[in-house]
C-alpha cells in the first residue's frame, strides 16, 4: 500500500476518485514503508480503472516516485557491481523473482543495448500492459540510480496503446515512447555497458548476495492465489487434466486449503476454470480451424453438447454461429486476429453506443454483411463481455447510428 501513497497528492483535486479508490481497493494512508502488498489481480484492475478515469500512465509515474532504498536493498546491491553490464546481468539472474509473470532479456543490437520485458500471459490485457509500462519506468530509474546520474534512454517501446496523455511519458522517460509494439523495450548506447558504477564494492556485493537471494522470494509470494491459479491454468498443455486436486498438488497444499484461500479472495476453482475454458474456446474458434468436437475433448468436456451449452451461456450464441460470422467477416486468420486484438477492452460493456462506434472503425469484408450491431456483438464476444451485453446487441435493441 505504501507505493500508492503518492496518489493522495496527485489526485488531491479529485476527491470523488480518491473516495472510489478507498472504497473499492482499500487505499488508505500508511506510515513509513508499510508491509502490505496488493494482489496483482487487484493492481491490474486498479490501473484499468485509473486509465478509464483519465490517468492512463499513473503506474509509470508511481514507479518513479518509489524509494529505491527499499525493496530488499536491490538498488544498494546493484550499485555495488563494477559496471552497468554487471548490474544488468544480476537483474537477468534475478528475473524470475523480480518478474514472476514475464520475461526480461538483455540484447546487443548493432551499436545499441536493448533491454526487453514481455508478459508471459494475458499480454493483451490493458492492466498487465500498464503494469509493465510501470516496470519500464522503474528500470530506467533504477539504472540512473546505479549510475548516480541521469541515464537517458535512446528509445522506449511500449505495448500499451497511445493516449492523449502520451506527453506525460515523454517527460518521465526523456524521450517520446513508441506505442503499440510487440514487447516492452528500453534502449541505450551499447557503450553504456562498460560504464563503471560509482558505488562499486566487490566485497559488499559478495556479502549481500546470499541475503538478497534469501529475501527476494517473498516478492513471488505477494501474488494472490487467484492470480497464481490463473497462471497455472493458462500454462497447462493439456487443459482437460485440470482439477482442483491437481492444482492443490501443484501449489503444495490440500484441496480444502486451496478452496479457503480462493474463497478469501472472493473466488473459486470452478469459476476460474470456467473463465480459462471460455478464453481457450474463444481463441480456438477465432484463430484456428480446429473442429468443435476436438475442442470439447481437448478442454475436458464430456461431449460437444456440454460445450455448446456452456458456450451459449457465455456468448449468447452457438459455436458454429460465432465461427461462421468470424469467417465471413475475416476469412484470413491473420487479419481476423489483428482486427479483434485492436479492440479497446476498457469500453464499458453496457455502453452500446461506444461499442457501435468501435465497430464502425473496424473493416470486415464488405460482402460479409457483418456490420453495426452484429459486428459490435462479435467485438463484445472477443472482449469477454457478459452474455447479457452480447445478447442485447445481437437482438438489435440498440438502433444503428444514423
Amino acid at each position: 500500500m505504501a507505493h500508492l501513497q503518492p496518489l493522495y497528492a496527485r489526485l488531491a483535486n479529485r476527491p470523488a476518485l480518491l473516495a472510489k479508490l478507498q472504497a473499492q481497493w482499500g487505499l488508505r494512508s500508511v506510515a513509513g514503508q508499510g508491509k502490505e502488498l496488493m494482489a496483482t489481480s487487484s493492481l491490474l484492475e486498479l490501473f484499468e480503472m485509473l486509465h478509464a478515469e483519465g490517468e492512463p500512465h499513473v503506474g509509470a509515474w508511481l514507479a518513479l516516485q518509489s524509494d529505491l532504498s527499499t525493496g530488499h536493498g536491490i538498488a544498494y546491491y546493484l550499485r555495488s557491481c563494477a559496471t552497468l553490464e554487471a548490474a544488468l546481468l544480476e537483474i537477468v539472474r534475478l528475473r524470475s523473482r523480480l518478474l514472476p509473470d514475464g520475461e526480461f532479456g538483455m540484447h546487443k543490437d548493432g551499436q545499441q543495448l536493448r533491454l526487453v520485458m514481455r508478459p508471459r500471459y494475458q499480454a493483451r490485457r490493458l492492466g498487465r500492459q500498464l503494469r509493465y509500462e510501470a516496470g519500464v519506468a522503474w528500470l530506467t530509474c533504477l539504472l540512473s540510480h546505479c549510475m548516480a546520474r541521469p541515464l537517458k534512454p535512446q528509445n522506449v517501446e511500449l505495448m500499451t496503446p497511445e493516449t492523449a496523455q502520451a506527453g506525460q511519458l515523454a517527460a518521465l522517460f526523456g524521450v517520446m515512447p513508441h506505442f503499440g509494439r510487440d514487447e516492452f523495450a528500453v534502449c541505450y548506447p551499447l557503450e553504456a555497458l562498460g560504464m563503471p558504477l560509482p558505488g562499486s564494492n566487490p566485497a559488499l556485493l559478495a556479502a549481500l548476495r546470499p541475503s538478497l537471494d534469501y529475501l527476494l522470494p517473498p516478492i513471488r509470494h505477494g501474488v494472490s492465489t487467484t492470480e497464481r491459479l490463473r497462471q497455472w491454468l493458462h500454462g497447462l498443455a493439456d487443459p482437460s487434466r485440470a482439477s482442483q486436486t491437481s492444482a492443490a498438488r501443484a501449489f503444495n497444499c490440500g484441496t480444502s486449503s486451496l478452496r479457503r484461500r480462493l474463497a478469501s479472495e472472493g473466488n473459486s476453482f470452478s469459476a476460474l476454470l470456467q473463465a480459462d475454458r471460455r478464453a481457450r474456446v474463444l481463441q480456438s474458434l477465432a484463430y484456428s480451424e480446429e473442429g468443435i468436437d476436438a475442442i470439447a475433448r481437448r478442454l475436458g468436456y464430456a461431449d460437444r453438447t456440454t460445450l455448446e451449452r456452456a458456450f451459449l451461456g457465455w456468448f449468447a450464441c452457438r459455436p458454429v454461429q460465432l465461427r461462421s460470422e468470424l469467417a465471413a467477416a475475416w476469412p484470413n486468420l491473420a487479419q481476423r486476429r489483428a482486427a479483434l486484438e485492436s479492440i479497446d477492452t476498457t469500453l464499458p460493456c453496457d455502453d452500446a453506443a461506444a461499442w457501435l462506434a468501435a465497430a464502425a472503425t473496424i473493416e470486415p469484408r464488405p460482402q460479409a454483411n457483418v456490420h453495426g450491431p452484429r459486428l459490435a456483438a462479435l467485438l463484445l464476444c472477443a472482449a469477454g463481455a457478459p452474455a447479457a451485453s452480447i445478447r442485447r446487441m445481437r437482438m438489435h435493441l440498440v438502433p444503428e447510428p444514423s
